[in-house]
């Protein structure tokens, strides 16, 4: 027992496979990808990303929505914004 109360996760991690695992009692915190996603991808792309992972966890109490990993510096404003955006939908 770490006494963890959030695991933030890796966008290389199946989050359909590990909420059924996970205890109820931690958070599952992630995992859109920094780089594919929000560095590297359109608004559009990002917006349907958050979306596709907020649809596959809607079922998911213990689950909050965040980057796999830190966002990289260079990534662009208006990825950010499509995916905060999305977020709140």
């Amino acid at each position: 027992d770490s006494g963890a109360i959030g695991l933030s996760l890796d966008s290389v991690m199946n989050f359909r496979k590990l909420k059924k695992i996970i205890p109820k009692e931690i958070a599952l915190i992630g995992n859109l990808d920094p780089v594919k996603i929000f560095l590297r991808s359109t608004p559009d792309e990002v917006a349907k990303s958050t979306r596709s992972l907020k649809d596959n966890m809607k079922d998911t109490d213990n689950f909050i929505l965040s980057s796999g990993c830190d966002i990289p510096l260079n990534t662009p404003l208006g990825n950010i914004s499509a995916f905060m955006k999305a977020a709140r939908e």
